[in-house]
């Protein structure tokens, strides 16, 4: 009756937890303190699947096998088993042993054998051994030593042909093999099982191999050391794709490392970080200090340009003596001693801008690359908008990322404090970024050195955010700013750079504009980057002069390439420029005039706007300097709804019909718009603000916000940037600060340059209850509603009384405007409410007092009662 099944497996487990396809946990090996029954599971084919059900006797035999191959039985156990025809494996499991871990099964070495109606149809060798349980923390049998992954056929490479990676290329990549060297604790032999699982980025098992060897006694092993090697892959390339892959060595059903490894386009040398089950780095004998070094030579030539760079003295003497270091220590491990290889290569650079600080980075990642401390020595730069995400859930993912991106060489975060705000914000996502980052710091892979980078002060801030970060940070280097000298010098390389140098007479007065430069000097002193800029401007200048000379048959080698004292003199001339000599415009001013005079009330405003136009006019008739007489920044004072924005537009219009601005624009902001969130950025958003302003106005309503801060509120900061841009750019455009009368009073005292910078100030009077009537029936009219005479009289009488009972808190016409849109949807509604043919042309344009149901409350003098018209009544 063979023809009824076929074998597809014995094996044995010992934990009933049962997973995806009814499978189980199977092993050989197993540690007897763990151990109580130990399962055995047959498996067949039916051969018979969905043609008849059929009946067979099972028998399971387990023999303890003694070092002589003798045999003891331990059970003979027998079971009934019906199969269905719709059952295409049959599967049948059985068990032997104690309750209590330990009791039965001992050291040695054992066999299931399995019978099918007395016929024997497998067997299976199981081993049992006894040095302690095994967990993360606890490992008696082993201690890994190292481990390292390569490329192969199938065959396998010599030791000494192995080429160790971190990145396989997709391309040429057959097996990955990996081998796995541990240092045997045990000094009887015994059965090693381990299983080597290989996933992909999604967790998805690409391959599972296990590996069964005796380990014989340690006393037979000088070192104790003991070498894996076994891969997954297939013979045929491209097997492996491009993706992030990572490596599972399990043992006694415990996960002993993890390896993450890639698969790319291009091979990358160098020896995997190791971790444990936890995520914590793996704790090893011992691994390599450095990847594959390059030549002295190629060392030798990275210092040598280094040096090259000019000042940096002490920066110079720290790396030259942190490399010879690392040199050092390599050559002790050279000569056997245990060294970390995980060194620390994460580093804080503080000092202003144009400081070096880049370009020193650039140079450290070919000096570590060189040294093998890194696999590529690249430099990726990086500031918070790259790191940041502007919801919850995309900060993590996006800092991940970019360490990826970066892995192999530096990752350089530029003004790091950016990612830190001042205040005490538990919410900013810029806080994710540095707990991602202090994780990577601790337990990443490695092969990656993170440089931060910014002003002095600020980095301190930075450092200071969190517990943790400052002891992250293995160097620290300061980068002062250059001297007038050394600025001198970098002047003259970027000269050489751009096939131009400088006669005496220029060198000497650039000297003197570099050392005034550097007198003068603030957190924001450009450095190198001014420098720079300077002698791309100076180079400008020469070939201005030479082109406006005409002849240039007659010049000599030397003067194409000389810049002249004069090509110097000109980049410090007064460059204020000449404001445009604009016509008046008189039939914008006439409309513009024509709009603020049908403005609602505002008398006192319109008298004085009216007088301005008047002196501009008689300026400007009489050939006077306009901007000499006053400036066109103002200051609106009064309640809510007053129509300070709409005046505010009309001034622009006004002074652009008066040729006084190009654009005559207007760019609404607030506190919101000026102020950033993080240190640094202020200053960038209210110069962009003024940027767009240019030839127009910029008006900051509730301007007093900006002041009502704390000491270290970056609202200061907006008052500091504006009062430059005010008088930098004087004539260039207009502002119009705006807020409530006693807190824009506050405003002005705030800063001493404040008061001076605006030297007009308008009132803007709170409504009359008759303006704000009118104001009503304006509103009304726009919607194309005209109020009966009952409603008209109710409103007109509410409004007045609404007037009475204000408080310095107001709204005025936006209190009005309220009201408006209410009555407005109520009166619309009721048309809805009406038949076609009742809704006529009349009907549909009246405001009757059903509409105005909604305001029917006055304040008297002691009590609130309702106004006297009743609607229906």
């Amino acid at each position: 009756m063979e023809n009824r099944y076929k074998l597809k497996d014995l094996k044995t487990y010992a934990s009933t937890e049962s997973f995806e396809g009814d499978t189980k946990k199977y092993r050989t090996v197993f540690e007897n303190q763990e151990t109580t029954y130990l399962y055995v599971e047959l498996s067949v084919y039916n051969k018979l699947f969905d043609e008849a059900d059929w009946k067979a006797t099972l028998t399971f035999q387990c023999f303890s096998i003694s070092e002589t191959d003798h045999r003891t039985p331990l059970c003979n156990l027998t079971v009934e088993r019906s199969v269905s025809k719709e059952e295409n494996i049959v599967v049948a499991r059985h068990s032997w042993g104690l309750a209590e871990p330990g009791a039965f099964w001992k050291k040695g070495t054992y066999e299931w054998e399995a019978y099918i109606d007395g016929v024997q149809v497998a067997t299976k060798r199981f081993h049992i051994e006894e040095a302690g349980q095994v967990c993360e923390e606890l490992n008696p049998y082993f201690m890994v030593d190292s481990i390292r992954l390569y490329e192969g056929n199938y065959e396998g490479v010599a030791k000494d042909d192995r080429v160790y990676v971190t990145q396989f290329q997709s391309a040429e990549t057959r097996y990955i093999f990996v081998e796995f060297s541990f240092i045997n604790l045990q000094l009887d032999p015994w059965q090693c099982e381990i299983f080597f699982n290989f996933y992909n980025n999604t967790g998805q098992l690409k391959g599972s191999v296990p590996y069964l060897k005796k380990i014989e006694s340690s006393s037979q092993n000088e070192d104790c050391l003991v070498t894996i090697t076994t891969g997954w892959g297939s013979s045929e390339k491209r097997t492996w794709y491009n993706d992030k892959y990572s490596l599972e060595i399990v043992f006694m059903d415990t996960p002993i490392a993890l390896l993450p490894f890639e698969v790319g386009d291009e091979w990358v040398k160098g020896i995997p970080q190791v971790y444990q089950g936890s995520g914590h780095v793996l704790t090893m004998k011992q691994q390599p200090l450095l990847q594959e070094s390059k030549s002295e030579e190629e060392l030798a030539d990275i210092m040598k340009s280094l040096y090259g760079l000019v000042g940096l003295d002490d920066i110079k003497t720290k790396i030259n003596d942190y490399t010879a270091y690392l040199k050092f220590l390599k050559l002790r491990q050279e000569q056997g001693y245990q060294e970390n290889y995980n060194l620390s290569l994460h580093t804080v650079f503080t000092g202003n801008p144009g400081t070096g600080k880049t370009t020193v980075a650039q140079m450290m990642g070919r000096i570590y690359h060189s040294m093998g401390l890194l696999s590529k020595g690249t430099v990726l730069e990086v500031g918070r908008a790259e790191l940041v995400g502007k919801y919850i859930g995309q900060t993590a993912p996006k800092v991940k990322e970019v360490i990826e991106k970066a892995r192999g060489g530096i990752l350089f975060i530029d003004e790091a404090y950016s990612l830190v705000r001042s205040e005490n914000d538990e919410q900013d996502f810029g806080r994710e970024v540095v707990e991602i980052l202090i994780k990577e710091m601790s337990d990443g892979p490695g092969d990656l050195a993170i440089v931060v980078a910014g002003y002095p002060q600020q980095m301190q801030i930075f450092l200071d955010s969190n517990p943790g970060l400052r002891s992250r940070f293995n160097l620290y280097y300061h980068f002062p700013d250059y001297l007038p000298q050394e600025l001198l010098q970098i002047a003259d390389q970027k000269a050489a750079q751009k096939n131009i140098g400088f006669d005496e007479k220029a060198r000497e007065f650039l000297y003197e504009k570099v050392t005034e430069a550097y007198r003068g000097r603030d957190k924001s002193f450009g450095n190198a980057r001014l420098i720079s800029s300077w002698v791309e401007e100076m180079k400008m200048n020469m070939g201005l002069r030479i082109v406006r000379s005409g002849d240039f048959s007659t010049l000599t080698p030397e003067q194409w390439q000389t810049i002249m004292v004069d090509d110097v003199k000109v980049m410090f001339k007064n460059k204020k420029g000449e404001l445009p000599d604009i016509q008046v415009d008189e039939e914008l001013l006439e409309q513009a005039m024509m709009e603020l005079d049908s403005l609602i009330g505002l008398d006192s405003v319109k008298t004085e706007l009216q007088e301005l136009v008047q002196l501009v006019k008689f300026y400007r008739e009489s050939g006077k300097e306009v901007l000499n007489k006053f400036s066109l920044h103002t200051v609106f004072t009064g309640n809510p709804g007053t129509g300070k924005t709409t005046v505010a537009r009309l001034v622009a219009k006004i002074w652009k019909a008066l040729g006084l601005l190009e654009r005559g624009h207007l760019v609404e902001c607030d506190r919101q718009s000026l102020v950033a969130g993080y240190i640094g950025q202020t200053a960038i958003k209210t110069n962009q603000l003024i940027e767009k302003a240019i030839g127009g106005v910029l008006f900051i309503d509730e301007a007093y916000t900006l002041t009502t801060g704390g000491e270290n509120d970056f609202g200061k900061e907006v008052i500091e940037t504006l009062l430059k841009q005010m008088e930098d750019r004087r004539g260039e455009f207009a502002v119009i600060v705006a807020g409530y009368p006693q807190q824009m009073e506050h405003f002005l005292e705030a800063n001493p340059g404040l008061k001076s910078r605006f030297d007009k100030s308008l009132q803007f009077n709170d409504l009359s209850g008759e303006e704000l009537y009118w104001v009503a029936t304006y509103m009304l009219h726009h919607e194309g509603l005209i109020p009966d005479a009952t409603a008209a009289a109710y409103l007109r009488k509410y409004l007045i009384e609404l007037h009475e009972q204000r408080d310095k808190y107001f709204g005025n016409a936006r209190a009005v405007r309220k009201i408006i849109q209410t009555a407005v949807k109520k009166q619309h509604l009721r048309m809805a409410s009406l038949e076609k043919n009742i809704r006529t042309e009349e009907v549909s344009k009246t405001l009757t007092i059903e509409d105005l149901a909604h305001i029917t409350q006055s304040q008297e003098t002691t009590t609130k009662s309702v106004i006297g018209f009743r609607p229906g009544k």
